[in-house]
């Protein structure tokens, strides 16, 4: 069988001049007219269907290899995350066991620092003397004669403080002698007026009973 014709275009001009088509059906008898620049605008909008095979297949292989570089990517990106993890991970078992460390010495490291601060205290007073003699001993000659004046003030009034509380340290034994032996008298004076007051109640006594008894009476 023969194919059947196509409708087609063909151009003309309109009494203005602007171009035309002239849209034919199979027997050439005109079904419309249409603005050359509108249909041609029209037509290069629309695609045939072998260009739009083309056109998938070569638009086709720009997507698989943006899809393979994006999976590289994500799997690089996996692995340096997994580097990553891993690497913390011996961070913080490091870590842990040097923490571990750290409180098994910990006894031994606070007991000798006691120790050492123990010895710095005993050796305190020595250290402050030796500084003490070598800052006078950079003072200027005035400075040096004052301070030792005012030792000297100093240890007499030490002297002096020793003295005094030797004194009353002794007055207060006496005191306390004078006031024992003024106890013990007090006392001895009290019982031997008990025993004169318990005698002359007995003899009371005594007498009170004789007189009542019968017979007995002179």
């Amino acid at each position: 069988m023969a194919a059947k014709k196509k409708a087609r275009r063909t151009t003309h001009r309109s009494s203005k001049g602007t171009k035309l088509y002239a849209v034919r059906d199979a027997k050439g008898r005109i079904k419309d007219i249409q603005s050359y620049k509108r249909a041609h605008g029209a037509d290069l909008k629309r695609k045939a269907k072998g260009e739009k095979a083309k056109k998938g297949k070569a638009t086709a292989k720009p997507k698989a290899k943006a899809k393979a570089k994006v999976k590289v990517a994500r799997a690089k990106v996996a692995k340096r995350r997994v580097v990553k993890s891993r690497v913390a991970k011996s961070r913080v078992a490091k870590a842990r066991a040097a923490v571990r460390k750290a409180v098994k010495k910990a006894p031994a490291r606070v007991q000798k620092r006691v120790a050492a601060v123990r010895a710095a205290v005993k050796k305190a007073p020595r250290k402050a003397r030796a500084a003490v003699k070598t800052a006078v001993k950079k003072l200027p000659p005035k400075a040096q004669q004052a301070v030792a004046k005012a030792e000297k003030q100093i240890g007499a009034g030490m002297q002096a403080a020793k003295k005094q509380a030797t004194a009353t340290v002794k007055q207060a034994e006496t005191v306390a002698t004078k006031v024992q032996e003024s106890a013990e008298k007090t006392a001895s004076t009290v019982i031997g007026q008990a025993k004169d007051l318990f005698e002359q109640a007995s003899d009371a006594v005594e007498s009170a009973v004789k007189s009542v008894m019968p017979g007995e009476s002179k």
